[in-house]
């Protein structure tokens, strides 16, 4: 193999994955991420020469990258809220979107008893909450046992307990009842798949992207039982598509008209998340 410096092995890979039609971006995260250093370390050393077992699994990584690999599937690992959190193709990657329904919600509840995240996943937003905020009992619920097991791994990390139960949205919790409660469902509308990138579709879980009714089956599914779960003074967070804001309201106003919703944005300015509470009584 011949030997490269840093960042000849660099202009290889944004060639490479430019050839696939790949995210150029994807090389330099990769190459950032296998030495541990940021972009003013890297200029530092751009000019040295690669050790030839590094030099080797970041040809590695790029190859796989280059056929459509997500760079955090490659590494096994995603960041969230500035944590680590390991990730496989049984769990969605954690998206920054996800950053800003946490911040409000540690914002409008930063102590509380008992909160469950439907659709955990990677565990990623459970964990995040656990950590950041003062909630005595944790739980998450998924479909996926496997989804469950990342979820677990990424718990035992930062050694957080959480009761983790396998099933189908409320399913696993039946007479419990929430102060909390959070959940980004599956929200796009399988006539969409053609739309999405391929890395999406090709190795991220369907089950956790695509849901039927044009993509609001699950704000129906929930909307119809959330009054079961709910503390009467408890909250429930969910995010949406950008575009499905208008068909959620309209949906809300059928199912649960007196109850109070709000809307919010992502760090993008998009219409990305929503709370969901009972209206308060006015004496």
């Amino acid at each position: 193999m011949e030997r490269l410096s840093y960042i000849n092995a660099l202009k290889r890979a944004f060639l490479m994955l430019e050839k696939q039609h790949q995210d150029q971006e994807s090389a330099r995260y990769l190459l950032l991420e296998l030495t541990g250093w940021n972009w003013t370390q890297f200029s530092l050393h751009q000019k040295d020469l690669m050790p030839t077992t590094l030099q080797k699994v970041y040809q590695q990584d790029i190859d796989l990258v280059a056929a459509g690999w997500p760079a955090q599937y490659v590494l096994g690992y995603a960041w969230f809220y500035g944590r680590k959190f390991k990730v496989s193709s049984d769990t969605l990657i954690p998206r920054q979107d996800s950053e800003a329904m946490i911040a409000q919600i540690l914002q409008d509840n930063p102590t509380a008893v008992d909160l469950l995240e439907l659709g955990t996943g990677s565990g990623a937003l459970v964990i995040t909450l656990g950590l950041e905020g003062n909630y005595q009992n944790l739980t998450a619920t998924d479909i996926s046992p496997a989804a469950v097991q990342i979820a677990q791994q990424n718990s035992y990390q930062y050694h957080l307990p959480i009761k983790f139960v396998i099933g189908d949205l409320f399913q696993p919790v039946q007479e419990q009842q929430f102060d909390l409660i959070v959940f980004n469902p599956p929200y796009i509308a399988t006539s969409e798949i053609e739309l999405m990138d391929s890395s999406v579709v090709n190795f991220e879980p369907h089950q956790a992207l695509f849901a039927s009714e044009s993509g609001l089956v699950f704000y129906r599914r929930v909307f119809s039982q959330i009054e079961q779960f709910l503390k009467p003074q408890g909250k429930i967070y969910l995010e949406f598509g950008f575009q499905q804001q208008e068909k959620i309201s309209k949906i809300f106003q059928e199912q649960l008209p007196n109850w109070q919703i709000d809307f919010f944005h992502d760090v993008a300015n998009h219409p990305r998340f929503l709370r969901l509470q009972r209206k308060e009584v006015k004496k």
